[in-house]
């Protein structure tokens, strides 16, 4: 099929929303699709051209990526319709987006769209145009990334209940996790220096996701190395001798850097911002849940409703989201029983073992083919 994807996220970027969706675009890729990805110019001097972008994300398909000018009066919603027009006319089988106005304006180019949901669409106009693009028929799919969203969608919007609908978390990359080195062997290959065991963080550094857990854990634990990958941004307190301050880490590379980590942190508060706004805890999927159970290493997570649709007692160590102290604990019991680790691992391992993103394509595009246009 020929599939136009329209996103709104700045590509290349930091932000794991434009991760999630050029593997979405190198998973369909995969599957035999031609996929043209329309993205937001961001600078007039030009953009990194494919070659690069999939060398940033560490793609082994690119799909071809276009760039569009946002306009200057409009901003936001100028794009969405000047998006809309551009998959009009590369004439594609469908439009895939993850934005609410961009699936509409595509639809009222005649567009059959397919929408993906990361969380309820918010402020004056995001719900109208949610409310709009379920009522017309050119919606021909929606995918929302939690059951617990899929509940809260059709409890406000009594309208989705008519349209067809799957729930799909999120992926990993399988050939990428795939005979990871142990962690002392990849540590050498990254040139860390660590004495005795590992945990690592790999994500946002925003309020809510619980850094300041992780510092609070570096300071009652000194014989820990503590590896923190995901912001430049450094905070502004000291950092403890044993907290090794990564900063940014390109996509390609980090799961090697997760392989270097005997045991990964996933200290989620119990309200998760995105880029410092609103509350997502309660139907995320995070990418890192399913990079982490890929990578092979003990998990050390909160429990949260949301992360129990992957996690249990028998594939990590779930434990209050606000209880430092407990956190702690945990860590030394890891630290002095490597069979709970290696246990723990390993199912984790096995249990995310079908959340790839070839199969999540597969399962999002099954019987697309047909339909009116």
């Amino acid at each position: 099929m020929r599939i136009t994807y329209l996103a709104s996220a700045a590509i290349p970027s930091t932000s794991a929303n434009s991760l999630q969706i050029l593997k979405m675009c190198e998973a369909m890729v995969g599957e035999g699709h031609a996929v043209t990805l329309l993205a937001p110019r961001m600078t007039p001097a030009g953009e990194p051209d494919s070659e690069v972008v999939g060398e940033y994300y560490g793609l082994r398909r690119v799909p071809e990526i276009r760039r569009v000018d946002t306009p200057r009066l409009v901003g936001r919603r100028g794009l969405a319709w000047r998006m809309a027009h551009g998959a009009r006319q590369l004439a594609p089988d469908f439009v895939y987006t993850r934005g609410v106005d961009f699936a509409l304006a595509a639809s009222r180019f005649r567009q059959r769209v397919v929408l993906e949901l990361h969380q309820l669409p918010s402020g004056r106009l995001g719900p109208l145009y949610l409310r709009l693009f379920l009522s017309s028929p050119r919606c021909r799919r929606l995918v929302l990334i939690t059951p617990r969203l899929h509940e809260l969608l059709v409890n406000a919007m009594p309208a989705a209940r008519r349209v067809e609908t799957l729930v799909a978390g999120d992926a990993f990359d399988d050939v990428k996790y795939r005979a990871l080195p142990d962690p002392h062997r990849a540590q050498r290959q990254l040139g860390i220096a660590v004495r005795g065991v590992a945990a690592g963080y790999f994500g946002s550094v925003v309020p809510g996701r619980g850094v300041e857990t992780i510092l609070s854990m570096a300071r009652e634990l000194p014989e820990v190395h503590f590896l923190i990958a995901g912001s430049s941004e450094r905070p502004s307190d000291e950092l403890p001798a044993n907290v090794l301050w990564l900063g940014h880490i390109p996509p390609a590379q980090v799961a090697l850097h997760q392989a270097a980590c005997d045991i990964l942190l996933m200290p989620y508060q119990s309200r998760v911002t995105v880029q410092g706004k609103g509350d997502t805890a309660e139907v995320m999927s995070p990418l890192k849940l399913y990079e982490y159970m890929a990578a092979e290493r003990l998990i050390l997570s909160s429990d949260l409703p949301a992360l129990r649709a992957m996690l249990d007692e028998g594939n990590s160590l779930l434990l209050p989201a606000d209880d430092p102290s407990a956190w702690v604990a945990a860590l030394r019991r890891g630290l002095n029983s490597p069979d709970l680790r290696r246990r723990l691992a390993h199912q984790a391992r096995l249990d995310v073992a079908p959340y790839t993103w070839r199969n999540r394509t597969r399962t999002i595009l099954a019987d697309l083919e047909g339909g009116a246009r």
